[in-house]
């Protein structure tokens, strides 16, 4: 057996824990645009952009001889529910015959987690498939924190490019080490990097929320890595659809004998009554709001062209805005989205929030990480 999966931001790092501590055999896909060409060609043409490059993931690692496929599942509105089924239909369509396990973790107990997971384990207890798991969420747990740091000190680097260089070194580094002890020493080594770079204390960075679908959100190569740029302009960046807040949302949270409600979703109904508009829609609303409760200056709303709870959730910005006077940009990433063009409509959003704050000198800042 050879495993592969998508690439969504660290989240492959993480599985190639969790497969590295069950000893199984796996396939990276390639990081290549050859990958997303592959999926846009085999498929539909109206499927979002999210759909594509997984295709493409998957095609890319099964010719380099993955004969599984590891996959998640969802369930409602969000389309991220049929991909699986469609992925397997085009794969076969092509004549390639990879087996999908797919994991519904949105709407699985940790038991039938490890009961789906156990084809992969070869006969290991279940006890081992726990530990799997478990390294796996502590691994995307740290990768998100590590992230957030990097945010937090790549605006405020008194040496410009300084966070980038340590990045840069973490990411060439994960690509060749293995197992859960490695990567979390890895982590921690480039925590502390990051913590002796030298910072200006007398700037006063804008504060940016990112929001949105969490594909999009997450994946440096769909969103041209809007983290990184948006920090060399000396914005502060907080992601609110990272992978781990997913896991806390969706896996922890639910282990509790009694239910902790999602703010963000919470927050989200006061424009949109009802409990779910698919994917992240609701929390997309709930989290301008609460961004804008927490004197952010702006926000970003990524997503894919055609992933309706998005749209729905940009319908309501006019009122947010008018409402609680933060300022929110819509990105729309599809297959043909440019570089150029892309950049000046954030750096137009910047320059317009620099200009605003000057207006407003006494806004209250923000507070530390």
């Amino acid at each position: 057996m050879k495993v592969t999966f998508p690439h969504m931001g660290s989240l492959y790092i993480a599985i190639k824990v969790l497969l590295d501590t069950l000893n199984v055999e796996y396939v990276v896909p390639p990081f290549s645009i050859n990958s997303l060409e592959a999926g846009i060609m085999n498929s539909p043409e109206f499927a979002c952009l999210p759909f594509k490059l997984t295709l493409g993931n998957f095609i890319s690692a099964i010719e380099q001889g993955a004969d599984t496929v590891l996959f998640g599942g969802g369930c409602g509105q969000c389309r991220f529910g049929y991909y699986s089924d469609l992925h397997e239909e085009i794969l076969r369509s092509m004549g390639y015959n990879a087996r999908f396990i797919c994991v519904n973790s949105s709407n699985m107990t940790p038991r039938e987690v490890i009961q789906k997971l156990k084809p992969l384990a070869e006969g290991r207890k279940s006890r081992v498939i726990l530990k799997s798991v478990l390294h796996a969420v502590r691994t995307i747990l740290a990768l998100d924190r590590l992230n957030g740091l990097a945010c937090h000190i790549r605006c405020r680097e008194a040496a410009r490019g300084s966070t980038d260089k340590v990045m840069k070194e973490f990411h060439s580094s994960i690509e060749r080490i293995k197992g859960f002890k490695a990567v979390a020493e890895l982590v921690r080594s480039t925590r502390n990097k990051l913590r002796s770079i030298e910072l200006n204390k007398v700037c006063s960075p804008l504060k940016i929320a990112i929001v949105g679908e969490i594909y999009t959100c997450t994946d440096p190569y769909i969103n041209q890595e809007i983290e990184r740029r948006l920090g060399n302009m000396g914005v502060d960046v907080d992601n609110k659809q990272t992978i781990s807040r997913w896991v806390v949302d969706h896996g922890i949270k639910k282990l509790f004998p009694f239910e902790i409600k999602n703010k963000a979703h919470e927050a989200g109904k006061k424009y949109i009554n009802t409990d779910d508009i698919g994917g992240h829609g609701l929390q997309t609303i709930g989290n301008c709001i609460l961004s804008a409760k927490a004197k952010y200056d702006g926000a970003i709303q990524i997503y894919p062209f055609t992933c309706m709870p998005e749209i729905i959730a940009q319908n309501t910005f006019g009122e947010i805005q008018k409402d609680y006077g933060i300022p929110v940009l819509t990105l729309i990433i599809d297959e043909m989205t440019g570089e150029a063009g892309y950049m000046t409509r954030v750096e137009a959003f910047v320059d317009m929030l620099e200009r605003k704050r000057k207006l407003n000198p006494l806004k209250k800042q923000h507070m530390a990480y």
